[in-house]
């Protein structure tokens, strides 16, 4: 999708400085600032005769020069939902442009184009989309005050279509044909309509069906990359560890999360809930530094980080032990455990 251009902030003020031949070569400035009006107006094809025609008596004003090359690139747009220069049939688009709104109607009209503008700028696809939600929900609440705004029902049936959503672009498609542009000269906008009917979303029921696929997808999407996450999450809080079991130990992986911890190992397993532990504290026996959980019921499991390499090759020495904080800050980001001392870790006040 790609929206308008400002292009009025570019045709004037452009004279270099200091240079009184080329001044005297400029249009008027009145006429310049009539260019401008027309392009806040949305009248593209006038703006655009009104430059051809000064060029003519100013060929070399470089602020024309710029607005003509502008203007010709905006026509020039397959893409762009605007009208054909030249064409009558093309101007349907424009005759309820932003120039019969008037106050804070106005500034919502520009603020929505512009809106549109940076979501076909942005090259990130979830900034993207998230821009791209922001300007349909925005422009359905304006367009219900404003339904005769046809270059909004473009721009979100140019949405529609990035986004899949074939309600949106089958009640747009609805609008811009009620509104006559199946009979207009403006390839863009029959690329458009094209698009719409080569998708099947011109016919209701049709348009219907596919919504329902299309939210479907999204769903099972989006519990996917809810299971990822929570995968991801789970592998970034699942620790090597030995667990002292008498004077031996056993070597597997505890996973905290956030309502308990679980070690499975090569002795035991053993489940932890966070409502049932009284305190995390941390002890050292010789090099071998860990944390003890200790449950209500008063029993104690001490349980050490070490490296992937302990578990594997099932060997305490000094030098695969890690520090007790890689599982104490794990405590404390998933249960909220406070410090209550400098060694001992308890549920917060109440909890």
């Amino acid at each position: 999708m790609i929206c308008l251009a400002p292009l009025h902030a570019q045709t004037v003020n452009d004279t270099p400085a200091g240079n009184s031949a080329v001044v005297a070569a400029q249009a008027p400035e009145e006429m310049t600032r009539k260019i401008s009006n027309l392009v806040d107006a949305g009248k593209y094809a006038e703006a655009q005769q009104l430059t051809m025609g000064l060029m003519v008596a100013y060929p070399d004003d470089q602020r024309l020069i710029k607005t003509k090359a502008l203007l010709e690139k905006l026509f020039a747009t397959p893409s762009t939902p605007n009208a054909t220069p030249g064409s009558q049939q093309g101007q349907w688009t424009a005759n309820a442009s932003a120039e019969r709104l008037s106050g804070e109607d106005k500034l919502d009209y520009n603020a929505l184009i512009e809106l549109a503008r940076q979501s076909q700028q942005n090259s990130d696809p979830d900034e993207q989309h998230k821009l791209l939600m922001q300007f349909m929900q925005q422009s359905a609440e304006f367009l219900k005050r404003h339904p005769e705004q046809m270059l909004l029902w473009q721009l979100r049936a140019a949405a529609a279509i990035g986004m899949v959503e074939p309600m949106d672009g089958f009640e747009a498609g609805q609008k811009l044909v009620a509104a006559g542009a199946i009979d207009s000269n403006d390839p863009a906008l029959q690329q458009l309509l094209a698009k719409l009917k080569l998708m099947g979303w011109m016919d209701e029921q049709n348009a219907k069906d596919l919504q329902s696929k299309a939210d479907e997808a999204r769903r099972q999407q989006a519990e996917t990359a809810e299971r990822d996450r929570k995968s991801a999450e789970r592998a970034q809080f699942t620790f090597p560890a030995a667990h002292a079991d008498g004077f031996r130990y056993g070597y597997g992986h505890i996973t905290i999360d956030d309502d308990s911890a679980v070690y499975v190992g090569s002795d035991q397993t053993i489940h932890l809930l966070r409502t049932d532990m009284r305190e995390v504290k941390s002890a050292c026996f010789a090099w071998a530094c860990g944390l003890y959980f200790t449950p209500k019921s008063g029993r104690k499991y001490f349980m050490v980080a070490v490296t992937e390499d302990a578990v594997s090759r099932r060997q305490m020495q000094a030098s695969v032990v890690r520090p007790p904080s890689v599982l104490g800050n794990a405590v404390v980001s998933k249960w909220k455990f406070v410090s209550a001392d400098r060694k001992t870790l308890t549920p917060p006040e109440g909890k």
